[in-house]
This record gives structure tokens, sequence and C-alpha cells, in this order.
């Protein structure tokens, strides 16, 4: 059984190791520009920013609670919307180039977020990005990567549908349920990242904060 996934896993990665190369292309190339962003920015807005940051890290570090449950509604929204997005565009012949564009600028996010961390912070920078923002991106970034390359070849699909009479003979429908299937999986997974980010990843960030302020 296990050897059967993961011949399943392997064949679907070199089946579409291209598509999954542009599309983590322009996840690293959105890291890139954020992380490089951060270097451009005025004093002004670098004082701005620097002042929001420590006004959250003052928040984090006293408050005697956190509001978990209000965390965990507003992540898992944020992925229902994003993945609500991508499977819209993925039955769509023209959603492909914003499929990669929503990919490229959530790099650009991470990579600005780490990026002022670590120059701000310094080294405590480099630990609030191991506590305060991996634990939960090891589910969410690989999980948006897979969906965007599953959108990408069911927009695919359809584009080769119009022109070729082969595929006009597949049954679409089914076509259309597994598709719809796996986003929807795709989606209870990033919950699973919602949760470490409500539950777990405050009490690191709070611990962090305690020392920063």
């Amino acid at each position: 059984m296990r050897n059967t996934i993961n011949d399943i896993i392997k064949s679907h990665f070199m089946k579409n190791i291209v598509t999954y190369a542009i599309t983590i292309l322009s996840f690293t190339i959105g890291i890139s520009t954020g992380a490089f962003t951060v270097n451009a920015l005025s004093n002004t807005q670098s004082k701005e920013l620097y002042s929001y940051l420590q006004e959250f890290l003052y928040i984090m570090g006293t408050q005697d609670s956190i509001n978990a449950v209000e965390l965990l509604k507003l992540s898992v929204f944020n992925h229902l919307k994003f993945i609500i997005i991508f499977w819209v565009l993925g039955i769509t012949v023209i959603g492909i180039p914003v499929i990669l564009i929503i990919i490229g600028i959530k790099g650009f996010t991470i990579g600005f977020t780490v990026g002022f961390l670590i120059r701000y912070l310094d080294f405590k920078g480099v630990l609030f990005t191991i506590l305060g923002i991996l634990p939960q991106s090891l589910i969410v970034i690989p999980c948006y990567i897979l969906v965007a390359v599953i959108c990408i070849n069911f927009s695919l699909s359809i584009a080769r549908s119009r022109t070729k009479t082969k595929y006009r003979r597949d049954d679409v429908r089914t076509q259309f349920f597994s598709y719809s299937t796996f986003v929807l999986l795709s989606f209870f997974v990033l919950v699973v990242g919602s949760i470490i980010e409500a539950y777990i990843t405050p009490v690191f960030i709070k611990l962090l904060a305690e020392t920063l302020i």
C-alpha cells in the first residue's frame, strides 16, 4: 500500500515536473522580490513599519491570553478565499497566469516579512521566523503549490478539449468532480495549518515578544 502511494506521488510529480518548476520559480521570484524590497524602503517607511512591529510585539507580550478561536476563523477564511479563487481560475482557460501571479504574491509576502524581521531584529528575527512563520508554512506553502499545479493542469485540460476531438470524448463531469474533490481536500489540509497558526504559533510568538519588549 505504501509503495503504491509512493509510486502515485512519484508518477504525479514526474508528469508535472515542468509545471512544478514554473510554479516554484514564481514563488521563489516572489520571495526574492519581497526580500529585496525591504532594502528599498525609505527611512520613513522603515520607521513606520518598525513602529508597527514594536506595537505588535508589545501587545503580544503583555496580553494575558490570545483569542485563538478568532485567529483560527480568520486564517481559515483567508485560506478558503484563496482556495475558491484557485478553483475558479482552474476552470477558466485564462486562469494560469493569474494563479502564478497569486503564488508570486504569496512568496513576496513571506520574503518581505522574513527580510524585515531579520533586518531589524537580527538573530531574534531568525528565531521569530523559525517559531512564528515556519511551523504553519511547512504545511501551507507546499499545499498552495500543489493546488496551483492541479488547477493549472485542469485549466490546460480545458484548453486542450477545445482543440482536440479526443479530449471532447472524455468524461468531463468525472474530471471536474475529481478536480473539485482534490481542491476541497486541500482546503482541509490548510485547516491543519490554520490550527497550528492559531493555537501553537502564538505561544512561541508570545514568548519571543516578552523578551523583545
